[in-house]
């Protein structure tokens, strides 16, 4: 530490610069992940200071690589965006080359297989324009793993091979790790005769390489073929050769790993007491890394050991801990590719600045000089030519804060979609699920199951309705809903909703009562009106208890036909019946703890008028609520 403190107190030069990025290498080595970043931000402003490019961008990188081993990594790719930024501003081929490999290698961790596979192939044309064999056998590598990963098996086994001619021609000491992910391979194929022919070569040539971590893959790579094989003494034998090998090069997530596997095998040999160990093990290691996929494994495992030892309360518990970890790592994942996307979006605005003012100067020092050598007539035509440039200047500012405007609403309702999606939509569908799960996987018994399939019922009920006011709101917010009005029965609409909702309705004990029994001819689109009464219905079961109800009523007009949905609900506060069909989104939980989105009643709110009705509302808190539609008549020619 009091080399890199001297180093920044007397960076004059680029050489002290490169120094420092070296031991904050160092540092990172030695797992001091503050230290590094803190001093990488002070030597960043440094290099930027006096305009040293490949420096910063260098530093940039050291600091993407801390985020990328503590498992941050978003920041990360920020970090390697600037290093490419830097690293291209001065050309420098092998920055570039090395900034997109890392770069595939973070696209690859966040599930981003297209991503990563153009990195890598832009990476790639880098190296064999530097004629650099060796790191070019490295990024052919990592391209046959996005293959692997999109299970796209051929072309992986293809690119793997010729990474591994490359590498043995060139005398590379990784020639193991290829042969291991050509075993992994197989053993996705299922072909596991093959998978023990080049996992035995895999742990040969590491062994010869002195490859440790190597070592310990390979050793997993023949655990998992035992396990898969059922042969449980023999694979624990050979995880327990990954652990012990592991824990001399302290690589923290294949120890978890590995626990993990031996973990499954103990529950699979119903030893549940040295399951819980090695899970426990992992779960805590998993906690101190702050590492969200490993913990997700530990709670998933948990919940199969309780399973197997009978404990489903305790199942259950784990599951729910799973499901609440999968859904707050979702969102951040959501709120952090929207950073991303933002962050990049105004790097290309400043490089567009910058290139705009230089292209303004330019025209300035023309324009100036034109000024000098001609008359006073010729001085005249360039003020209106500057004057007509100035006017253009302006237009173009109006017409791009047009298009920014645009762009911020069209975020605003991207943002809003992907929450709605993140935390209402997938939480829906994650535990219906898990749910199924659990039957396939024989945790719980058919009668079991059978209990709990009201409540399936009502999830699934609750996410059609979820999803249908989602599609239209975002239509709406697009301006992309059109009605069809045609001549038809409204009576049809009410008699499908009442046999549609009168399962939920019992469940909750509330009554429904129908008291529209003969023809309601409208003039209206029948797909709009659907939606608007499913959704009314819909919030009256919501917030009725058991004992209330809901009646429905019709009353014809000369031009029109009003249609009356009263229920004897828990009713709206008066500060809040003004907020129902505003932009403001109102979301109440109803009486069963129902949850929703708030767009419901602002999209019926929308589809009545553009039907030429109305869609008004009555209530009292405590008493109930009547809402009541208000449509043309039938069409008359």
């Amino acid at each position: 530490m009091d080399s890199i403190v001297n180093v920044t107190n007397s960076i004059a030069d680029s050489s002290n610069i490169d120094l420092a990025a070296d031991l904050i290498y160092d540092l990172s080595l030695k797992e001091k992940f503050e230290e590094g970043l803190r001093y990488s931000d002070s030597i960043i402003h440094i290099s930027q200071q006096i305009k040293y490019d490949k420096g910063v961008g260098k530093l940039y990188n050291e600091k993407a690589n801390i985020y990328n081993q503590t498992d941050q990594l978003f920041e990360a790719l920020r970090c390697y965006d600037q290093a490419f930024l830097y690293y291209g501003r001065i050309n420098y081929t092998r920055g570039l080359a090395i900034t997109q490999n890392n770069k595939a290698v973070i696209e690859q961790r966040l599930g981003n297989a297209e991503k990563s596979l153009i990195h890598l192939l832009e990476a790639h044309s880098y190296y064999e324009e530097l004629k650099d064999s060796l790191k070019l056998a490295t990024t052919i590598n990592n391209i046959g793993n996005v293959y692997a990963h999109l299970k796209n098996f051929e072309p992986a086994k293809k690119y793997y091979r010729q990474s591994l001619e490359l590498k043995k021609k060139t005398g590379s000491n990784t020639v193991g790790s290829t042969l291991h992910n050509i075993a992994i391979i197989y053993i996705k194929e299922n072909k596991l005769d093959s998978a023990l022919y080049f996992s035995n070569k895999s742990l040969e040539m590491n062994k010869k390489e002195n490859y440790s971590y190597g070592i310990a893959e390979s050793y997993s790579a023949l655990g998992r073929i035992s396990f898969i094989k059922k042969d449980y003494q023999k694979a624990k034998k050979y995880y327990e050769s990954a652990l012990f090998i592991g824990g001399k090069v302290a690589y923290k997530e294949r120890l978890i790993r590995t626990k993990l596997s031996l973990g499954e095998i103990a529950i699979n040999t119903q030893k549940f007491e040295e399951a819980e160990n090695y899970i426990s093990s992992a779960k805590e290691e998993s906690e101190k890394m702050n590492s969200t996929p490993l913990l997700l494994n530990s709670y998933d495992l948990y919940a199969v050991l309780d399973s197997a030892r009978g404990d489903f309360l305790n199942a259950y518990k784990w599951q729910k801990q799973y499901k609440d970890l999968y859904q707050k790592h979702t969102l951040k994942e959501t709120t952090q590719q929207i950073d991303i996307v933002k962050s990049r979006l105004e790097n290309e605005k400043k490089q567009q600045a910058s290139l705009d003012k230089q292209k303004r100067e330019k025209q300035e020092a023309k324009e100036e000089l034109f000024k000098q050598k001609i008359y006073t007539y010729l001085a005249i035509a360039a003020f209106i030519v500057a004057f007509i440039f100035i006017i253009g200047i302006i237009k173009a500012r109006i017409q791009r804060a047009k298009y920014i405007k645009k762009l911020n609403q069209s975020n605003q309702v991207k943002n809003k979609l992907f929450s709605i999606v993140s935390h209402d939509l997938k939480n829906e569908i994650h535990g219906l699920d898990k749910t199924l799960n659990l039957l396939k996987d024989d945790v719980i018994s058919e009668t079991e199951f059978k209990e709990i399939i009201p409540i399936l019922a009502n999830s699934t009920h609750q996410t059609s309705i979820l999803l249908n006011n989602l599609l239209n709101w975002s239509k709406s917010q697009m301006k992309e809903l059109k009605a069809t009005p045609k001549d038809f029965d409204f009576t049809e609409i009410i008699n499908d909703k009442i046999v549609f909702f009168t399962s939920r309705a019992s469940q909750k004990g509330v009554k429904l009562i129908n008291n529209i029994t003969d023809f309601t001819k409208v003039f209206a689109d029948k797909d709009m009106c659907t939606i608007v009464a499913q959704n009314i219905i819909a919030n009256a079961v919501k917030f009725c208890k058991a004992g209330d109800s809901l009646t429905i009523n019709k009353k014809e007009q000369k031009d029109s036909v009003s249609i009356y949905f009263k229920d004897t609900g828990v009713g709206i506060p008066k500060e809040n019946i003004t907020k129902l069909f505003s932009d403001i989104t109102l979301t109440t939980k109803g009486t069963n703890n129902e949850s929703g989105t708030g767009l419901g009643l602002k999209i019926c709110n929308e589809l009545i008028l553009l039907n030429h009705g109305t869609l008004e509302v009555e209530s009292k808190l405590g008493q109930g609520s009547t809402f009541c539609i208000r449509l043309p008549k039938h069409h008359t020619s």
